[in-house]
């Protein structure tokens, strides 16, 4: 029996991940500066016209194309240990930036947003905002189950244990490997962590 057809709804879901993964190839090849609406439309042997029905501009198409690879690895994975989620999680990342198709995008839209104002406050809500919050969510966890001190807002804490780790990448010519991501954690648990409770007599 031959499989029912597509129905509109997910021939434009279809539609909409071939646009994106056209962006992020194209991305790859062009640049930030080389990438426009009517480049992906050609490449995707579409009008432009179907590209504006689901995107308002160039920068909202790339962050779209960007999330579809990269939201994932902002995910805290919990095993119940707050020092190997972070180190889990903060491999992942590493490991997305330093690597096609999302660094060197990420990289030249992160240097384009410096004089794109709407640009920037879009990266920061998408993706910025997004690490924080999540990093924060998880030490937070771990504060309420005994494994932090009690009583400390950990906002900044949270901003600073991701953006110690994007400004070494962004920023330094400096490796963001294994021995750095466990030097900042284990800053953040010398200074956070919750003092060992004594063993109960037999």
């Amino acid at each position: 029996m031959a499989d029912p057809p597509a129905t509109p709804r997910r021939r434009g879901q279809e539609r909409t991940r071939e646009l994106l993964e056209v962006t992020l190839a194209l991305a790859t090849e062009v640049g930030y500066r080389g990438l426009t609406i009517e480049a992906v439309a050609r490449r995707a042997g579409v009008g432009k016209h179907t590209i504006y029905r689901r995107w308002s501009s160039i920068a909202d198409l790339l962050l779209d194309a960007l999330s579809r690879v990269w939201v994932s690895d902002l995910d805290y994975h919990a095993t119940g240990e707050v020092r190997a989620d972070l180190r889990e999680q903060f491999r992942r990342s590493s490991r997305a930036l330093s690597t096609p198709p999302i660094g060197p995008i990420y990289r030249a839209v992160i240097a384009e947003a410096q004089s794109d104002p709407a640009l920037r406050a879009a990266l920061h809500e998408r993706f910025l905002a997004v690490v924080e919050k999540r990093t924060l969510e998880r030490i937070v966890l771990a504060q309420h189950s005994g494994e932090l001190v009690d009583g400390v807002d950990l906002r900044v804490a949270a901003e600073v244990l991701a953006g110690t780790l994007y400004y070494r990448w962004l920023l330094t010519p400096y490796p963001v490997d294994e021995h750095v991501i466990d030097g900042i954690i284990d800053m953040f648990m010398d200074a956070y962590g919750a003092a060992p409770r004594p063993a109960l007599d037999a």
